[in-house]
C-alpha cells in the first residue's frame, strides 16, 4: 500500500493540530542517533498494526505547528532509501515505508508514511536497545493506543487477528477465482461470467464490463443484488466483532458496488447506475440508527459509506457524468427522522463528525476529503484507469457540486453541506463553480434556479468557507475575476 507523502498530505496532517492513532508529531529526528532511530522504529511498528497505516511528521510540535528544532543539514541523510535501510536494519523486511522532505514557509518537515503490515502486525525480531535502555524485547508487538505506541493486550490481539482474517478473505477469493478460471476454459470475455459477487475486486470490473457489453441485464441485476446483499450481511453480523475488521470487509463490498455504479455510468447501462446508488441506501440503512444524535452501534460504517460515495463522486466528476452526479448528491436516506434528513451524504457526514472520526483528540477537523483520498485512489485502480492527475482536485470539486446541488434557494436555507473544500486553496475548488456558469448540462442537472439564486448560493458558500478556513489557512475567498463579479463579496 503506497502511502502518499506529497505536500498536500503534509498540509492536511499539520492542519489536524494534534496527534492521533495514525499520526505522530516529532519535534526533531537525527537518523545518526541510535536513540532516535529506535524510538522511531517503535512508532513505525505500532502504526503497521493499523488497517490503513499511519504517518509520522518530523519538525512539528504537539499541535502541528513548526517546532523550529528540525534543520536537516544534509538532505541526503533523509533520502527515502536511506531511511528505509536504517529502519529495515532494526525491524527487518518487508516494510512499507515512504518518506519525503518538504519546506513550508522556511520550515522544514520530514513526512514518513507507514503502510499496514501484510501480516497485520510487526513481531519484533530482536531486542531494541540504546544507552543501556531496553525499549522492547524480541517477540514484542506494538500497537497504537490513542497517541501512544504500546505493547498490545489481549483485546487488541483479538482485534488485530480479526482484521487479518478480513484481509485474507480477499486473497482467498482471488485464489478461488484463478482456480476456477484455469479449470473452466470458457471463463474469458464472451464466455462464462461469475455473478455471485465473491470474485476478487481486481477481477470484478472486468466481469461488470462484460455483462454490460453483452447487454445482459439479468446477469448485471443478479450481480448487483448479490453485492448489496453481502454488504448488508456484513453490517448485520458486526455485533461482537472488531469494528475495524468489519469496516474493512464492508469497504471491500462497497468497492464492488462503486465499480458497478461507475461502469454503468461510463457505458450508459440503463437504470443500473440509479439502482446501484439505491443500493447505498439499503446498506446505509443497515448501518444507520434513526432518532439518535450520534452513532453508537457501528460508527465506522457511516464513515465507510461516506468515503465510498465521495470516491464514486470523484469518478463521476472526472468523466463529467452530470446527471448521474445529480442522482448521487440528491440521494436521501431511508430513515429520515420524520423528514429532517434530506440528504444521505449530509446525514452520514454529520454522524461521522459527531463520532469524531474526522477529528483529532483536541477536536480539530481533518476533513472528509483527506479521509476519502485512499478510498478514491483504490477505486480508480480497480477501474483500471490508474491514478488521475490530481485526485485532490476531483474530490474538492465533488464537494463543491454536492453543496451547490443541495443548497436551498431562499435566504434562510442556502448551505446544503459542510464546506469541506474550505481546507484547500481556492484554485482547487473554483473550476467547479465555473463549470456551472459555462456548462449547460452541469447547470441543468445540478441547479435549476435562476442566476440570481445561484449567485446567492455562491456567496453563501464563499462566506461559510472563509469562516471555516480561518483555522486551516485554506480557502481565502473567490479569486477568479468572473466568480468575484458573479457572486460579489463574501457576506459579513
Amino acid at each position: 500500500m503506497l502511502m502518499n507523502v506529497d505536500l498536500d498530505r503534509l498540509r492536511g496532517l499539520l492542519a489536524r493540530g494534534a496527534e492521533s492513532d495514525d499520526l505522530d508529531f516529532k519535534t526533531t529526528w537525527e537518523p545518526r542517533q541510535k536513540s532516535d532511530l529506535i524510538e522511531l522504529c517503535k512508532d513505525i511498528a505500532a502504526m503497521e498494526s493499523l488497517p490503513d497505516g499511519g504517518y509520522i511528521v518530523v519538525g512539528a510540535d504537539d499541535h502541528g505547528s513548526p517546532s523550529g528544532m528540525f534543520a536537516p543539514e544534509a538532505a541526503g541523510d533523509f533520502d527515502e532509501q536511506k531511511i528505509r535501510s536504517k529502519v529495515a536494519a532494526v525491524l527487518g523486511e518487508p516494510i512499507d515505508l515512504s518518506a519525503a522532505l518538504h519546506r513550508i514557509e522556511s520550515n522544514d518537515f520530514l513526512l514518513i508514511g507507514v503502510g499496514p503490515n501484510r501480516d497485520g502486525m510487526r513481531i519484533m525480531s530482536k531486542d531494541g536497545e540504546y544507552e543501556n535502555k531496553t525499549v522492547w524485547r524480541a517477540g514484542d508487538v506494538f500497537v497504537r493506543r490513542g497517541t501512544s505506541s504500546v505493547r498490545w493486550n489481549q483485546h487488541e490481539a483479538r482485534g488485530l487477528i480479526e482484521r487479518v482474517i478480513a484481509a485474507r478473505k480477499e486473497e482467498w477469493r482471488r485464489d478461488i477465482f484463478e482456480t476456477t478460471r484455469v479449470a473452466t476454459p470458457a471463463f474469458q470475455p464472451g464466455g462464462f461470467v461469475d455473478v455471485n459477487g465473491e470474485m476478487p475486486a481486481e477481477s470484478f470490473g472486468a466481469s461488470v464490463t462484460e455483462l454490460i457489453r453483452r447487454g445482459d441485464e439479468v446477469g448485471l441485476d443478479l450481480l448487483l443484488r448479490r453485492t448489496i446483499s453481502i454488504a448488508v450481511t456484513v453490517v448485520d453480523s458486526a455485533t461482537g466483532k472488531d469494528a475495524r475488521a468489519v469496516a474493512s470487509e464492508l469497504g471491500d463490498r462497497l468497492d464492488r458496488l462503486s465499480i458497478i455504479a461507475a461502469l454503468s455510468a461510463r457505458y450508459s447501462a440503463g437504470t443500473t447506475f440509479s439502482r446501484a446508488v439505491e443500493g447505498y441506501r439499503d446498506i446505509y440503512e443497515a448501518v444507520d440508527e434513526d432518532f439518535v444524535s450520534q452513532p453508537r452501534r457501528f460508527p465506522l460504517g457511516h464513515k465507510e459509506v461516506l468515503m465510498h460515495l465521495y470516491a464514486l463522486g470523484a469518478v463521476l466528476v472526472q468523466e463529467k457524468h452530470w446527471e448521474n452526479l445529480a442522482v448521487l448528491v440528491h440521494l436521501t436516506p431511508i430513515s429520515t427522522h420524520d423528514g429532517y434528513w434530506k440528504s444521505l451524504l449530509r446525514k452520514a457526514e454529520v454522524m461521522v463528525a459527531r463520532a469524531e472520526l474526522l477529528k483529532d483528540e483536541e477536536g480539530t477537523r481533518s476533513g472528509a476529503i483527506e479521509a476519502a483520498k485512499p478510498v478514491a485512489a483504490h477505486l480508480f485502480d480497480l477501474l483500471g484507469d490508474g491514478q488521475p492527475r490530481d485526485l485532490t482536485d476531483l474530490l474538492v470539486e465533488f464537494d463543491v457540486y454536492r453543496g451547490i446541488a443541495n443548497a436551498g434557494k431562499d435566504d434562510n436555507d442556502k448551505l446544503g453541506a459542510y464546506t469541506n473544500f474550505a481546507l484547500y486553496y481556492s484554485a482547487r475548488a473554483e473550476p467547479a463553480f465555473l463549470t456551472l456558469l459555462d456548462d449547460p448540462g452541469a447547470r441543468t442537472a445540478l441547479f435549476d434556479g435562476t442566476d440570481a439564486q445561484l449567485a446567492a448560493v455562491y456567496q453563501h458558500m464563499n462566506s461559510a468557507a472563509i469562516r471555516e478556513a480561518f483555522a486551516y489557512n485554506g480557502w481565502d475567498g473567490f479569486e477568479n475575476p468572473r466568480l468575484v463579479s458573479f457572486a460579489g463579496t463574501a457576506e459579513d
